[in-house]
Parts: C-alpha cells; structure tokens; sequence
C-alpha cells in the first residue's frame, strides 16, 4: 500500500493560514485590502485582546451579492482574475483567494454584506471552515467582516505570538501604514473600546502628518520624477531632521505597501555624509508604475515585489532623491545652524604665529580670566583673511562651553597641539601643522568631539542651566507615543527637559537645559527618545546618550562653508579634548602625516 495520500481540505486550509496569516496584524491587511479593493471611502476597524478575542473591519464599499458569499470562503475563489492576462495586469490588492478561506480555517467567522439595488442585506456564519448559517438582515451598503476566537482550534499557533500589548502596536502600525497608502479612505481604529486613531480622506501630505506629527511639517521635502511611464512622488525629511532607526521609510507600488531589498543602501548614498552616522532619514515614497512592469505574486503575504527592471526603478529612486538634496540643502545648511561657541578672546600680547596667503595662526593660549573679553586686534574676532571666502559668523554662534571652564588649568592635548592652519579641502576637510607633523582634521567629526566632551562635562557637574519657555515647544505625536514618552518623563526630568501631556498626541516641552542650541530642540528631543525606546540606560549611560544627541544635532556638516577664524576656534577647542583623535561613534576625526612619512613619500630617506 502506498504511503503518499491526498490532504484534507480542511488540513489545506489550516497549513495555507500559516502562510498567509502571520499574526492578526496579518488579518488586517487582508481585509483591509479587501474593503479597498470594494471601493471603500470608509473604513473602521476594532479589536479586542490584539485581535484574539475580536476582530471587526466594516467598510461602505459595493458589497457582496447573496449568491457570491459561499463562495468568498473557498479557497481559490476570487472575483478579481480569470485568466493569466488578468495575473500579469493586476489593479487589485487581493487576488488569490486564500485569504478568507484561510481565516475561517482558524477562528469563527461572520460576513455580513449589503449591495446596491438590494433591500436587504445578508449575513453568514462560518466555524471551522463550513457556513453553519444563512439569513437575510436590515439592509445597508458595504461589508462587515468579524472574527472571533483566532486559533481557538490549533492553539500551538497562539504560543509563537508576542505578548498582546507587543500585537496591539504591530497592529496599529499595519492599519496607519495601510493609511498612508490610501490617503483617499477615511480610516477609524478602535483597539479594547478606545479609539486610537482617526483620519479622514485628505491629501498626501497632511495623511503623513495626522499619522506622524506636525512635527514634519518643516522638515519634508517633495520628491517626484518620471520617466518610461512610471512615477515617483512622495516626501523625505530634510538631512537635519532623521531617527535613529529606520522605522520612518515607507515604500510603496502602487500604493501597496512593500519592503524593498535595495531601498536603505539607495537612501543612504544619497544622503551620503549630510547624515551623520546611525542617523536614518524619514522617506515616505510611492512608485507608480505599469501593472506590466511588476509582479506582487511573489511572497504569499505580498510584501516584497519582482520589478521587470530593477535597474530603471533604483536610478529613478536615485534620480528623485539626490535631485531634491542638491536644490534643498546648501542654503538651509549655510542659514539653519549656529554651532560654536563664541570664539574665545586671548591677550594679543603674546607671539602669535601667522603666516601668508591666509593661513591662521594660534597665540599663546593666555586666555582672560573671564572667557568673554574681546581683546583688540585679536585674529579670532577678525574677518576671514581669504577673500571671497563665505562663512559663519562670528555674532552669536550658539551654545557651548567657553575654554576657560575646562578645568583650573587648561592643557592642550600632547596629541595635537596644531600651530596653522591651511584652511579646508573637498568642503571637509581642514589641512593644519603641527609641531610632529601635518593633520587632516575631519570639520563634522571633530566638532562632534568637542560638543559631546562639553555637553557630557555639563551634565556630569550639573553646570547646565534648565530654561523655562514662555511659548511651550509642542510635540505632535500619535496617542500611542505620546503614552509612552509621559512614562519617562523622569528621565527627561534628569537631563533638564521638562515635558507634560497636553492632548490627545500632544507633548508640550516646558523647560529646556541651555546645552541644546536654540531651534534644536524637537529635533534632539525626539532622536534622544528614539534611543530611549531601545533600552532604559543608567545614569552615565543617560548622559552620555544625550550628549550624542546634542553633538549629532549641532555638529558642523560636509560642505558646511566654515570661516577661517571659526577653523581657528574649532582646533583650539580639539586641542583640549579629552579624546580628540575619534567621535563619539568611534569614528576618526583626523589623520597625522609626520615629516618622515612625507620625506619617505617623496623617497628623501
């Protein structure tokens, strides 16, 4: 007798429903798809337990005759192709017809669906894959869809779930990122009687921000290319604004969400080094492209994508994004930043070493008692000695430490003690000599260095100041996030921020420590909670988390155009850290050249 025999129908279903349905986030895509797929202009969705217990989606699209309702709960019944033409020119979400019969496998299910002409609707119940019940009820348009007891007959399904507060957000997360897709539909979430989240159609950019916050607004920029028929539009955040992970990019084709292979490496040459490093940009990007030029048949949950042509999609990804970088930046970046100390004023009665054709020289680092003395005559506050040479001013440069607070007696570090400088190179990197040798100082990495030694020596001797706002900053977040950024309040509390909930997803930012440069704050704020999100640090860890932070925030960036005098004030501060040679991140911040290695290059030795 042979041991190869057919499966059971029922048996199919359930091994479909492992591939189909990860979890209920899962349920909810597929029916929300569904509702979309009908032409809904409005769709609410409920959930108790995660999703466990209930799951109700209702929707005012055309609905489902009388006789086509057996014939939702089979599997491979579909009313969205016939043939393989139909397969290859796909319009819909939903199409292979697993979706229902592969939920009803697993929990008790009832349709209920009302179409237009009709004067009454009709509802059935389905347990365990069969309808055990038919009747006509109160007409209405549209269809509600509610599931009851998931898994309640394979209960091993249920042991690989997270916990339900960890569903309860996965949940949340699908139905706002099936929202932004469709910022047409009215969407309505209600999770254990409590609704958390509402929006009405709306245009593309205000769906982003009812999702993610006003805090956007100023901060996205509109991208949109075209070429051979396909279009991409959408938003990404200017490089001043960013997360510390990539949870704000979102892709879409044709307004169905999809996770892309190539679409972090893509982003992150774009950005290049306008981000710093571990810093994520927001991208919220839609490709629309001919029905012909990609296949969505194959993952069974439809979240990756085939393109006919990976290449055409990757350049215009590429194309869209570096265009908007290269007409957005460099202005914003000149105008937006105040990043250095005032420069510090030093007795001009020393030897100063200048040289010609530019350079700057340092004096002797007698430094006046106070640190705010303007000495006159003193190279720092003087203009830039390179004509034409854009910069910064020197007229209040933001927040920082002075050199004088150092300590009582202020050394330069053995390890660079730089005499000139010979200005900058590939608008990042500054040429200076030393005594040992010549340096190539990186500007971003370097003043990373210095601001985070600062901030950290603030915080660890409370020498900081919290200064109350008399127009409170406003967080504009979802109610989700908002709860839980009240729930470490005490730990903004030990940094000096002060922080209370307003509304709904509204955060107001009362108080902030004089360490965060000005206009920097809900930038800051933010990436410090993203950090916080991951772990829940020790005191020294809490400071040093911050003090990245704010050195990230206010760093100087690649192709930032930066004053002779401003270079000059930027090495004296080097030459004092603790640890000048890397950043915060471990990156380098400058490389030595000794004379030997210069005469070996040149074959003198």
């Amino acid at each position: 007798m042979g041991i190869i025999h057919s499966l059971s129908p029922d048996l199919i279903n359930q091994i479909a429903a492992g591939e189909v349905i990860e979890s209920t986030h899962s349920i909810l895509k597929e029916l929300i798809e569904n509702s979309i797929d009908a032409g809904a202009k409005k769709i609410e969705i409920a959930t108790e337990s995660a999703g466990l217990s209930r799951i109700l989606v209702s929707d005012d699209g055309h609905g489902i005759e009388k006789d086509d309702l057996p014939l939702a709960i089979k599997r491979y019944a579909t009313s969205k192709i016939q043939n393989f033409f139909d397969l290859e020119h796909l319009f819909t979400f939903g199409f292979r017809g697993e979706a229902l019969a592969s939920i009803a496998s697993v929990s008790r299910l009832v349709i209920e669906s009302g179409t237009e002409g009709n004067r009454m609707a009709n509802r059935v119940v389905v347990e365990e894959g069969k309808i055990v019940s038919e009747e006509e009820i109160p007409f209405f348009q549209g269809t509600k869809i509610e599931i009851k007891d998931l898994f309640y007959n394979t209960p091993v399904r249920r042991k690989f779930l997270k916990t339900e507060s960890g569903e309860e957000k996965k949940n949340r997360s699908r139905v706002q990122t099936m929202a932004l897709g469709e910022p047409s539909v009215g969407f309505r979430y209600v999770q254990n009687g409590k609704e958390v989240f509402h929006v009405q159609a709306e245009e593309p950019l205000e769906r982003v921000l009812s999702i993610y916050g006003e805090n956007l607004r100023d901060h996205l920029l509109p991208v949109h290319s075209s070429r051979n028929g396909m279009t991409l539009r959408g938003f990404i955040s200017h490089p001043d604004f960013y997360k510390s992970s990539r949870t704000g990019q979102f892709f879409f084709v044709n307004n169905r969400s999809v996770e892309l292979k190539f679409s972090a490496q893509i982003l992150k040459r774009c950005y290049g080094e306008l981000l710093p490093s571990g810093a994520f940009p927001y991208a919220f990007l839609f490709f629309d492209l001919p029905r012909e030029f990609v296949d969505v048949n194959v993952h069974p949950q439809k979240k990756e994508v085939r393109f006919l042509s990976e290449e055409t999609i990757t350049g215009m990804l590429f194309q869209g994004i570096t265009d908007v970088l290269r007409t957005s930046t460099p202005v914003e970046f000149l105008e937006m930043r105040r990043r250095l100390s005032m420069p510090i004023p030093y007795d001009n009665t020393g030897d100063k070493s200048q040289f010609g054709g530019g350079g700057f020289g340092f004096g002797n680092g007698n430094f006046a008692e106070g640190g705010n003395r303007q000495v006159e005559g003193s190279p720092l506050l003087g203009p830039s000695s390179i004509e034409g040479r854009a910069g910064f001013s020197l007229e209040g440069i933001g927040a920082g430490t002075n050199l004088h607070l150092l300590g009582d007696h202020p050394t330069k570090h053995n390890l660079f003690v730089p005499k000139k400088h010979y200005g900058v190179i590939f608008e990042t990197f500054i040429l200076a000599e030393a005594e040992d040798g010549l340096y190539i100082i990186d500007q971003h990495t370097a003043h990373e260095r210095i601001r985070y030694e600062e901030v950290l020596r603030d915080l660890k001797s409370k020498a900081y100041k919290s200064q109350s706002l008399l127009t409170p900053i406003r967080l504009e977040l979802t109610k989700e996030e908002a709860e839980e950024m009240v729930l470490l309040k005490d730990r903004f509390s030990e940094l000096g921020i002060t922080l209370e909930p307003f509304s709904g997803g509204t955060i107001l930012i009362r108080e902030v420590p004089s360490y965060i440069d000005p206009g920097k704050e809900t930038e800051t704020i933010l990436d410090l909670w993203e950090r916080f999100k991951s772990k829940d640090p020790e005191e020294k860890e809490l400071y040093d988390e911050m003090a990245k932070c704010v050195a990230c925030r206010s760093a100087i960036k690649k192709g930032d155009q930066v004053s002779d005098p401003i270079i000059g004030e930027l090495l004296q501060r080097l030459s004092y850290c603790e640890n000048p040679s890397l950043c915060p991140h471990g990156r380098p911040t400058l490389i030595k050249l000794t004379r030997k290695d210069l005469e070996t290059m040149f074959h003198r030795i």
